[in-house]
């Protein structure tokens, strides 16, 4: 069973407290952005206590970074700066080192010492002739460098004994000068940090480190696509900038790469010379449109030259990062956008499947196939809720302030696996001075790490997601080769560790990270960013990209850099210039049609205001009497115009409304729409049937005339009458006329 550490529960009580001392003071400077909320607990109060001093101090070399067991061989040796942080000019400046009395042999105590006041007395000072240097002066906001050397030997306890016993001491250095109220006893100017001391003679297995350096940065992109700020991003990987400073520290060093891919995608992007969003052809066809992104015509050569330059840095930082990825032993890879998980979890659990593949992705695509998939909440803490938010999860990791009581190396919450990281090197050494400087981060983890030899409990330090690890960091690393210690990655240092069962009701939640979560609005405005670049790539006839370009900008503003900030309105303008695109294609219909039956076709054009080839579908919509058929699918080119051919059919007579709108092949409309009326003039069904009937009449009548004529056609002759040869022509004639049954008009014939 793995030897298990307590942190304190009043840790954040007591930081709480010397916060608001501090505020009431005047002294207090507040932290500013999200990435440190992690470390309120210890940055808060130092920043005040910093400016308590009117002198600065800073600790940037400090060697041997361990005390010899041996009190008559060698030396310690210090340096670094100081500054006048005053309005008055300072003089006679004595800068002298001092050492702790009583060694720190718990991380409790580690932990209480790192919290204490900083104006509290905590060793004894050296001003042993010799040990000590002297600066004449500083005017208001002069700097100078001291640099002390102190043998071994000069490194007593109170009562003047060399120091002997294992464990880790304050050590540091205090300056005392002269302003216009004269000099006295008080230090004027401090910087503390620790200095472990290991007994040589005790042979313990090493303790197992892991330094794990983040690329964390927010990703902001402007409605077009473009990176915003592209001038902050060139100084950020420009060197002496942040990002580049990062990469300098860890290339070629034993560290574990905790990535998140937007960041290099954001890099990629510069590199490319920041072109908008693309809507060209992504599979070889040549169309109206497709040629990649030009310069604007409305840059200036200055701009335009800035704009190479700036590509040229990109691409410079960019193959060191790469190259550096590909054969480090330990990447580590965020999901896409450095996702909020607790408040994804709360707000749309499905986008931590959609940002953990995009990540795979977005890595292979660049070649580094190495990554293990981890997460790792910016500030160390996630609500319970949140810990299976994947169905396949990988480790997390939180910091041991997340857990309440006694807090195991590896636990295993709800089934899942998680790793408990350093709060204290994560909030650097303690204060005052530059608490995140090179040697006091170093410092803070070789004190943690030597108060857990013997134990099987690794220390895994997550550095801050902001650090700007500026200086020398051969020296922080060859501070660290210690036979007690043994550098190795997340997975090598935990490999042996045995995941102790920990109940969610121990995890801790502080109320300020649940304020800080992004709402539900920015994960609404981020669902409508994706819907809308899914619906746009499904328009464009040839290209099958710009949907997981859209994707990446909509991660991004769900990301926990986004904290604080605009986010979701970021992609609710990125979401408007997408619906904006989409607007110009339209459907022109006529003003009104009529049918002269119950079915019939009209025509309707569809515009293409893109310079891209698309495809889509006209729909319908129409009350309960009218249906009409339209095409499966339109093909139209860029800039184009193509009629459609539409069949309508009504099964009620009146005057019926039809919508026609514009949708993608899935049926998704793309926001343009018209309406117009369709008369139907179809005859009505009785019409027809007296029609019919009129007409079964008339041939009715032509038939039984037909067979009368057929009759009479055939009825024997009559019997010839007597001859009278007496009678006249005329007389005769008219007989025949009545035989033949035809009279006079007037003249009514006589029945048979």
């Amino acid at each position: 069973m793995p030897a298990r550490r307590t942190v304190p529960a009043w840790a954040p009580a007591t930081t709480v407290v010397t916060l608001l001392l501090a505020v009431l003071t005047g002294l207090a400077a507040l932290p500013t952005t999200a990435a440190h909320a992690a470390q309120v607990h210890k940055t808060d109060s130092r920043t005040a206590s910093a400016k308590a001093d009117p002198l600065g101090v800073t600790i940037e070399s400090l060697s041997p970074s361990s005390l010899k067991a041996d009190p008559t061989k060698g030396t310690v040796q210090v340096s670094g700066t100081i500054t006048n942080d005053d309005t008055q000019t300072w003089q006679d400046i004595n800068v002298h080192a001092f050492i702790g009395s009583t060694p720190l042999t718990t991380e409790t105590e580690l932990t209480e010492a790192s919290l204490s006041d900083p104006t509290q007395d905590v060793g004894n000072r050296i001003t042993t002739y010799g040990d000590f240097e002297t600066i004449a002066s500083l005017q208001p906001g002069q700097s100078d460098t001291y640099s002390l050397t102190i043998p071994r030997g000069d490194l007593v306890d109170s009562d003047g004994n060399p120091i002997t016993a294992p464990g880790v001491y304050w050590f540091g250095v205090q300056v005392l000068g002269t302003d216009a109220a004269g000099r006295d006893k008080a230090a004027d100017g401090r910087a503390r940090t620790f200095l472990p001391l290991v007994d040589a003679g005790k042979k313990t297995t090493p303790v197992k480190t892991a330094v794990v350096v983040p690329l964390r940065q927010r990703v902001l992109r402007q409605p077009d696509g473009t990176l915003a700020a592209p001038e902050k991003w060139v100084q950020r990987i420009s060197t002496g900038g942040r990002l580049d400073n990062v990469l300098t520290f860890a290339a070629g060093h034993p560290v574990s790469w905790l990535v998140d891919p937007a960041v290099i995608d954001a890099i990629k992007q510069l590199a490319d010379g920041n072109p908008p969003r693309s809507i060209a052809p992504t599979d070889g066809s040549d169309t109206a449109g497709g040629a990649s992104p030009s310069p604007s015509p409305t840059q200036s050569g200055d701009e335009r030259a800035a704009a190479d330059d700036a590509a040229d840095i990109a691409k410079a930082w960019l193959a060191r990062l790469i190259a550096e990825l590909k054969t480090s032993p330990a990447v580590y890879a965020l999901p896409y956008g450095d996702l909020d998980l607790a408040a994804s979890a709360r707000h749309d659990p499905g986008l931590y499947a959609v940002a953990r593949r995009r990540s795979t992705e977005a890595l292979t695509a660049l070649g580094i196939t190495n990554a293990a998939p981890i997460d790792a909440p910016i500030n160390g803490y996630l609500q319970p809720g949140a810990l299976n938010v994947g169905s396949s999860a990988p480790k997390l990791l939180l910091s041991d302030q997340a857990i309440s009581g006694t807090v195991p190396a590896v636990a295993s919450v709800s089934g899942r696996a998680v790793i408990t990281t350093s709060s204290l090197v994560a909030s650097g050494g303690p204060p005052p001075g530059d608490q995140l400087g090179l040697v006091p981060v170093r410092q803070e983890l070789l004190a943690q790490s030597a108060l857990r030899l013997g134990t099987d409990d690794p220390v895994i330090a997550v550095l801050p997601a902001e650090w700007n690890p500026a200086g020398d960091s051969t020296a922080f690393f060859d501070g660290l080769h210690k036979r007690w210690i043994q550098p190795s990655s997340i997975d090598g240092a935990t490999l042996t560790s045995v995941a102790q069962e920990v109940q969610p009701t121990r995890m801790r939640y502080p109320d300020a990270e649940f304020e800080s979560e992004l709402p539900g609005r920015t994960f609404a405005a981020v669902d409508g960013l994706r819907q809308a670049g899914s619906v746009l790539q499904s328009v464009l006839s040839h290209n099958n990209a710009v949907g997981t370009t859209v994707l990446d900008d909509a991660l991004t503003s769900a990301s926990y850099t986004a904290r604080g900030g605009a986010g979701g309105a970021a992609a609710e303008r990125t979401r408007e210039a997408i619906d904006a695109q989409l607007r110009t294609v339209t459907v022109e219909a006529p003003p009104s049609v009529t049918l002269a039956s119950d079915r019939g076709k009209f025509n309707a054009t569809v515009v293409n205001g893109l310079d891209q080839d698309i495809t889509v579908k006209v729909r319908s919509v129409a009350d309960n009497g009218m249906t009409i058929s339209a095409p499966r699918k339109l093909d139209i080119p860029a800039d184009g115009r193509t009629g459609v051919l539409l069949t309508a059919k009504a099964t009620t007579n009146g005057v019926h409304t039809v919508i026609l709108q514009l949708t993608d092949s899935g049926g998704i409309p793309l926001g343009s729409q018209t309406s117009f009326p369709i008369r139907t003039a179809q005859v009505s069904r009785i019409i027809w049937l007296f029609i019919g009937c009129g007409l079964g009449l008339l041939f009715t009548a032509i038939v039984v005339r037909l067979v009368r004529r057929l009759r009479a056609g055939t009825r024997p002759a009559d019997p010839e009458p007597d001859t009278d040869p007496d009678a006249s022509p005329s007389t005769s004639a008219n007989a025949a006329t009545e035989a033949a049954g035809v009279g006079d008009a007037d003249t009514p014939a006589e029945p048979r």
